[in-house]
């Protein structure tokens, strides 16, 4: 196992950990999970383990049963079907050493205001998941890159620990490759010589290793149809 790994993991949990909280919901740490007390806000799991081995019915006893329930698997351990439980999607942890920035057009800045905040939520496609109390957040920054017709790429970055997690990337009006390029110089101009990790699948994996991103593992996704 590469030793970041559980660094991006823990990450990642404590960033649904502050969502979670942003919406009142309550949650808790258990051994080897994190877990909140009734549904979250979507995108958001139930649970998310934290360790490789964590039995199947720890993590069940642990969460609302019903429809709708959702686990990250972190490791891809887990065998939930059995239990009435789809897998919703695959993706892997990424991670990336600072190294000196790529060439880029785009020009990133932090998101400051409520005005800038509600733009950028609307451009993310976000609304009612991610909260303005994010903002107040010392450890969280929303990024966001802009042209001529506005909005043209934004992503959160959120530090724990030795780490700083990306996530909620996304690209309105550039290539998802040119976003994903200029995201560890926007990350290390607030959070200085970051060690990023985060997890994607598909065309934005695809461009996050392109960018100097490693791939750490899988990840999967259960979900309670």
């Amino acid at each position: 196992m590469d030793a970041r790994l559980p660094w991006a993991v823990r990450n990642n949990a404590l960033w649904c950990d502050l969502v979670c909280r942003s919406h009142r919901i309550q949650t808790s740490f258990a051994p080897g999970l994190w877990v909140t007390a009734e549904r979250p806000p979507q995108f958001y799991p139930d649970a998310v383990t934290l360790q490789a081995h964590v039995a199947e019915h720890h993590v069940l006893d642990a969460i609302k049963p019903g429809p709708g329930a959702s686990v990250k698997d972190s490791f891809a351990t887990l065998d939930l079907a059995p239990h009435g439980f789809e897998e919703l999607l695959r993706a892997r942890w990424i991670a990336h050493y600072p190294l000196p920035a790529q060439s880029t057009n785009t020009s990133w800045t932090v998101v400051r205001t409520q005005h800038e905040f509600e733009a950028w939520i609307e451009a993310a496609g976000l609304t009612n998941i991610l909260g303005a109390e994010l903002l107040r957040h010392a450890e969280v920054r929303f990024l966001v890159a802009h042209d001529r017709n506005g909005i043209s790429a934004g992503a959160v970055a959120n530090l724990t620990d030795r780490v700083v997690g990306v996530s909620n990337v996304f690209a309105k009006t550039i290539d998802i490759d040119e976003a994903w390029v200029g995201i560890p110089a926007a990350v290390g101009a607030v959070f200085p010589a970051a060690r990023l990790v985060g997890y994607e699948q598909g065309v934005g994996l695809r461009a996050a290793i392109a960018a100097g991103f490693r791939d750490l593992g899988p990840l999967r996704v259960w979900l309670a149809p």
